[in-house]
């Protein structure tokens, strides 16, 4: 796979992300809902949505829905695996997801573990 990262690297990447989000470090601070939900909706519901606009799609993949903060918080260990470390999604990088956004997700899903 050649857009997968080294699982090492990958959560290396997380932890210094979730170290600079709590320290207030980072060009932008820690994320907002409002900022992971316009992302979201840009790169993920096209085809994660009850009623996906991507032509490919007449229901969302997998059952998995990411259009409210709630449904992308109960898939963040989905969204970990497949935007962050696998980057498998968005699927072909259709929607030119940016490694600044995989990341800015990535320090807001850790943010929010438990």
């Amino acid at each position: 796979m050649k857009n997968r990262l080294p699982m090492g690297f990958a959560l290396g990447l997380v932890a210094a992300l979730a170290v600079g989000a709590a320290c207030g470090q980072g060009a932008s601070g820690r994320p907002s809902d409002a900022e992971i939900l316009a992302l979201v909706k840009t790169h993920c519901a096209p085809c994660h949505a009850a009623e996906p606009t991507h032509e490919a799609f007449a229901k969302p993949p997998a059952g998995i829905m990411l259009e409210t903060i709630e449904q992308v918080s109960r898939n963040a260990s989905k969204i970990m695996t497949q935007v962050v470390i696998e980057r498998a999604m968005p699927l072909g990088n259709e929607t030119g997801m940016t490694d600044e956004e995989r990341a800015r997700i990535a320090a807001w899903l850790e943010a929010r573990k438990p």
